[in-house]
């Protein structure tokens, strides 16, 4: 049977329960006991329930500073009702409960963050050079493709490169004929391809070079990276140990890291949970859960 370590002066402070009669009620529940007392005419045993509504009281007799009494008291909550409290631990409180994950687990959660979100997370640990450096060709492709990447924003890096290293770009995607040749040059000639061949020319470039291009369009343009798959902007994630996902994710606002404890199983969430502050905790049970409190039961073999 489920016991609070519950000090027995306080069941005789707050509901006149002798010592001695409070010894024989071992294993009966609050009910069965108030029922008892209120027979040999306990007034306040027989309006106890007007205690149960006292968040000051329910905090000293529940002893809810003991961790233990905490978990004990949620153990008899509904998966829905602990559902329900999760909104009062704190961002940093829910983001210990993501340690219960495995690493495979936490890039699951990770995965499905809304886009700017994920981006936003992943960036206080990477930049944009490391999703890319992850990013296969099809992907980094893709994104050269968007109707919203405009030409334009290709146009303006290239300008923006000095002439060795534009050189280098026009002789691997058009050839050893544009070597030596003036940079105005480079730039007109690619000024003068028509949208295809741009795009063509664009999709040519080897890794590297494709790789200084869409950072150099994402610079311009930053709300471009949201374009890219969650599953490309979580990559560098893998490289993290367990202990550094859990950090990394644990900058998570708790609108994000509540759904996530969520899918914790019961137990383990309703261990998260005994980290509420034990005032809040009393007031939630005074306000919303006296059933609960008057199910569990109040003998304990320890008297404090």
């Amino acid at each position: 049977m489920i016991q609070l370590n519950v000090d027995f002066t306080l069941l005789n402070k707050f509901f006149g329960i002798p010592i001695k009669r409070i010894l024989q009620y071992a294993n009966k529940d609050i009910e069965e006991i108030m029922e008892l007392e209120a027979a040999q005419g306990n007034e306040k045993a027989a309006n106890y329930k007007k205690i149960l509504s006292n968040p000051d009281k329910i905090y000293e007799i529940f002893k809810l500073a003991n961790v233990e009494n905490k978990l004990i008291i949620l153990q008899n909550m509904s998966e829905d009702d602990i559902d329900k409290l999760l909104p009062y631990l704190t961002q940093e409180q829910l983001a210990k409960g993501l340690n219960f994950f495995n690493e495979e687990k936490l890039m699951e959660l990770a995965v499905k963050l809304p886009i700017e979100t994920l981006t936003t997370m992943i960036f206080q640990e990477f930049n944009l050079i490391d999703i890319l450096m992850f990013m296969d060709e099809e992907s980094m492709n893709n994104f050269i493709m968007e109707p919203e990447v405009e030409r334009r924003y290709a146009q303006n890096y290239f300008e923006s490169l000095d002439k060795e290293t534009l050189e280098k770009i026009m002789i691997q995607s058009f050839g050893i004929e544009f070597k030596d040749k003036k940079r105005d040059e480079y730039l007109e000639h690619l000024e003068n391809l028509d949208f295809k061949e741009y795009k063509k020319f664009l999709l040519s470039m080897q890794r590297e070079s494709k790789i200084n291009l869409i950072n150099g369009i994402v610079s311009q343009e930053p709300d471009l990276v949201y374009l890219f798959e969650p599953q490309d902007i979580i990559a560098p994630m893998d490289l993290l140990m367990k202990e550094d996902k859990v950090k990394l994710m644990s900058t998570l606002d708790s609108e994000f890291l509540i759904p996530m404890i969520q899918q914790l199983p019961l137990d383990l969430t309703q261990i998260v949970l005994t980290q509420i502050d034990s005032n809040d905790f009393a007031e939630i049970l005074a306000n919303d859960f006296q059933d609960i409190l008057s199910s569990v039961v109040l003998f304990s073999n320890k008297a404090a």
